[in-house]
């Protein structure tokens, strides 16, 4: 069994027992570590793909990505590329929170990494996404969420068509005018 697998199942296994606040905490303390220094970024990666709620995953994610900032670019790359794996393959079990942290990064060649993902999720994923949507999403994000609003239109799935009322309502709710988004 890999070092992953068995992590994960541990962790599968306190997941009943432990509230939000405990992994919260736990959390917390992860992330101070691995911003210290003293655990690697991968440290994150079983909260990010064993835990189910949104807010937990997402912040893990946004720590995840942070750590691996201050590594070299191809190290870096590596870990997007595994981050985009993990939304592809359903490896994670809250795949919205995963897609959302990288989305929420505005940086276009993470964006371009994840615009053939946005057909894997589900509404429900989608509506993840756009709940983590900051107030005012930066440019490259509306561009996205735009792009993706488009790329929905039209059509007859009704899943398809919820995740398009899902991103009008996100786009609608952005402080950002509509005009700037056409010059971005």
């Amino acid at each position: 069994m890999s070092p992953m697998t068995s992590a994960l199942i541990s962790y599968w296994q306190r997941l009943p027992a432990e509230s939000p606040a405990i992994r919260w905490s736990n959390l917390a303390t992860l992330r101070d570590e691995v911003r210290a220094g003293r655990r690697p970024p991968d440290a994150l990666v079983t909260t990010i793909l064993g835990d189910i709620d949104d807010e937990i995953v997402h912040a893990a994610t946004r720590a995840y990505l942070e750590g691996c900032a201050t590594l070299p670019a191809a190290f870096h790359s590596a870990a997007v590329d595994a981050a985009v794996e993990w939304i592809r393959r359903g490896l994670a079990l809250n795949r919205g929170s995963v897609f959302a942290a990288l989305l929420g990064t505005a940086d276009p060649g993470i964006h371009e990494r994840l615009a053939a993902q946005r057909l894997v999720l589900s509404a429900e994923e989608v509506a993840v996404v756009c709940r983590h949507l900051p107030p005012a999403p930066a440019k490259p994000v509306l561009v996205f969420l735009r792009e993706w609003a488009e790329l929905v239109e039209g059509t007859d799935d009704p899943a398809l068509s919820r995740q398009r009322e899902l991103l009008a309502g996100a786009l609608d709710g952005s402080s950002v005018p509509a005009a700037q988004l056409v010059a971005a």
